[in-house]
C-alpha cells in the first residue's frame, strides 16, 4: 500500500500519456495556441497535469485532472499566466492535491460501471486476451482511458464489450478517440444516433455499425481470412454485398426523421469485422458500392492509369444495386465514415506509444502505404518497429488515432459535411465524374498488421 509521501510524489510522464488522459476533456488534448511543455502525475495516477507554453506570449499555464471515485478524469484547475516553468511546476504540485481522496460524483450522476468487473454473461475470447496477457497491457490501458472518456455510454456498454459485441464497442471507443483528438465536442445525449460532434459551429450526427458475419465473431480471434484471389470478387462480390446489407439495414431505421437529427448532417460509420483479418483487405469494396464505380487500370507501362468503371449491380449472390450515393432516396445520408483501425492492434500501438511498455515486448507494424507519386498505381511496402524514430517520423506528430479514418462524401447530400469538421480524416469526394481524395497526411497506411513478440527477460 502506498504511503502518504508516495501518494504525493510528482513524477514526469510522457506527453503522449497525458494526451491519452486528456481525451476526457471536452476538446481533447488541444490547447492552441499553447502546447504541452511537460506533463506529470501524482503517485500511482490519482491526478495528472501539464505545463503549457504559449509561444506567442512566452508565458506558461497549468492544467490539472483528478480521478473521480468512478475513476473518470475531471478537470479541477486551470491556472495562468505564469512566467517561469519552475513557478508553474510549483503551482501544479499544489493543485494536483496528491494524497487527497478522489473527486466526488456530482449530484444525480450515475457511477460508471468498472470495466474489469465481469458480469454473469462471462467474457469473450478477445476480452480475455485484452485483460490477461502482458502483450496486450498497452491496449488494455488505452481501452480503459477511452472508456472513461466516453461522454455517456449506455447501460449495456461494459457487458457488450466483455462479450460478443466486443468489436462494435471497440469501434465506438476508436471513433471517440479520433474525434476528441481533432478537437471536436462529442456528445451522447440521445439513445441514437451514437454520437453528435461539433466544431466551430459545424455539426454531424453519427451512427456506428460493424459488418459482422452471421456467426458471432469476437472482433478478430480465429483463423485468418485472406482476401479473395479474384479481383472482381474482392471489389464487387461478397465483401461489397456485406457493406451494402449493413448500411441498408441501418438506413431503414430512418434516423434522419428523429426530431433532433432533422435538418442536420448525418453519417454512418462502418468497420468490417466479419472475419479475422477481413478489415485488412475489404476497404476497396466500400467505395465501389457507394459510388457505383469499380477501380480499374488501363494502358501499359508509363501510360497506365486508374479509371472508374461504372457498374449497375454488385456481383454477389443477391445482385444488389451499386451506387448508394447515386440514389436520390438517400440524400439525407451525408457521408459514410470508414476505418480498418478500430482494432486491438491500434489500441495496443497507441498504449505502447503512450509509455505502457511491458518489459520484453517488441511491436512491429507491417503493411502498405499509399504511393502519392504521380502515376503510381501500386502501394509501398513497409515494416517498422513501432517504438522507432523512423516509424514516428512517418507523420509530423507521430501516429495519431485518426490517420486511418476515411470519410466518403455523398455528392447528393442535402446536408454535406464540411471537410474541416473532421480535418484529420482522408476525405473522398466526387469531382467532374471522378472520385478524388484529400488528406493532410503525406503517408497514409492502407492496411497493416501489428506483430507482437515477448522476449524473456535476462537474469
Amino acid at each position: 500500500m502506498a504511503t502518504g509521501d508516495e501518494q504525493r510524489l510528482i513524477k514526469p510522464i510522457c506527453q503522449r500519456q497525458f494526451e491519452l488522459h486528456a481525451l476526457s476533456l471536452e476538446h481533447g488534448p488541444n490547447f492552441e495556441p499553447s502546447h504541452i511543455f511537460s506533463a506529470y502525475q501524482v503517485g500511482r495516477g490519482t491526478a495528472c497535469g501539464c505545463i503549457l507554453l504559449d509561444p506567442e506570449q512566452g508565458t506558461f499555464s497549468t492544467l490539472v485532472l483528478r480521478r473521480r471515485i468512478d475513476h473518470r478524469w475531471v478537470l479541477v484547475d486551470e491556472s495562468g499566466p505564469i512566467f517561469s516553468p519552475e513557478a508553474a511546476l510549483d503551482r501544479l504540485s499544489i493543485n494536483m492535491r496528491g494524497g487527497d481522496p478522489p473527486e466526488p460524483l456530482p449530484p444525480g450522476v450515475r457511477k460508471r460501471p468498472p470495466l474489469m468487473k465481469v458480469g454473469p454473461r462471462g467474457i469473450s475470447p478477445e476480452f480475455r486476451l485484452l485483460t490477461s496477457t502482458f502483450s496486450h497491457v498497452p491496449a488494455l490501458m488505452a481501452v480503459g482511458e477511452c472508456y472513461l472518456a466516453l461522454h455517456k455510454p449506455d447501460a449495456n456498454f461494459v457487458t457488450d464489450l466483455q462479450t460478443n459485441n466486443f468489436a462494435a464497442r471497440l469501434f465506438e471507443l476508436y471513433l471517440l478517440a479520433c474525434f476528441r483528438e481533432q478537437g471536436l465536442v462529442v456528445r451522447q445525449d440521445h439513445v441514437s444516433p451514437d454520437f453528435w460532434i461539433e466544431k466551430d459551429g459545424a455539426t454531424c450526427w453519427i451512427e456506428a455499425v460493424t459488418a459482422n458475419s452471421e456467426v458471432p465473431q469476437f472482433g478478430g480471434i480465429g483463423e485468418w481470412m485472406h482476401a479473395p484471389e479474384d479481383r472482381t470478387e474482392r471489389l464487387t462480390g461478397a465483401p461489397a454485398e456485406r457493406f451494402a446489407k449493413t448500411l441498408r439495414s441501418k438506413l431503414q431505421r430512418n434516423y434522419h426523421e428523429l426530431d433532433h437529427v432533422k435538418g442536420h448532417a448525418f453519417a454512418l460509420a462502418i468497420a468490417d469485422f466479419h472475419e479475422s483479418g477481413s478489415m485488412v483487405w475489404s476497404r476497396e469494396a466500400l467505395p465501389t458500392y457507394l459510388y457505383g464505380l469499380r477501380a480499374d487500370v488501363e494502358g501499359e507501362g508509363s501510360s497506365r492509369r486508374a479509371i472508374g468503371t461504372p457498374i449497375s449491380n454488385l456481383t454477389g449472390e443477391h445482385s444488389i444495386p451499386a451506387g448508394l450515393f447515386r440514389n436520390p432516396e438517400f440524400t439525407h445520408l451525408s457521408a459514410v465514415i470508414f476505418s480498418n483501425a478500430g482494432t486491438m492492434a491500434k489500441f495496443n500501438r497507441m498504449g505502447f506509444l503512450a509509455g505502457w511498455r511491458p518489459s520484453g515486448l517488441e511491436m512491429v507494424r507491417r503493411g502498405i502505404l499509399f504511393d502519392r507519386t504521380p502515376g503510381a498505381l501500386e502501394p509501398i511496402d513497409f515494416e517498422l518497429s513501432v517504438g522507432s524514430a523512423e516509424y514516428q517520423s512517418l507523420w509530423p506528430w507521430g501516429e495519431a488515432w485518426c490517420q486511418e479514418l476515411e470519410v466518403y462524401h455523398n455528392p447528393l447530400a442535402a446536408n454535406p459535411i464540411p471537410f474541416d469538421l473532421i480535418p484529420g480524416a482522408t476525405h473522398w469526394f466526387e469531382r467532374d465524374g471522378d472520385v478524388e481524395c484529400s488528406t493532410i497526411w503525406e503517408n497514409s497506411i492502407l492496411s497493416s498488421v501489428t506483430l507482437l513478440r515477448m522476449e524473456e527477460e535476462k537474469t
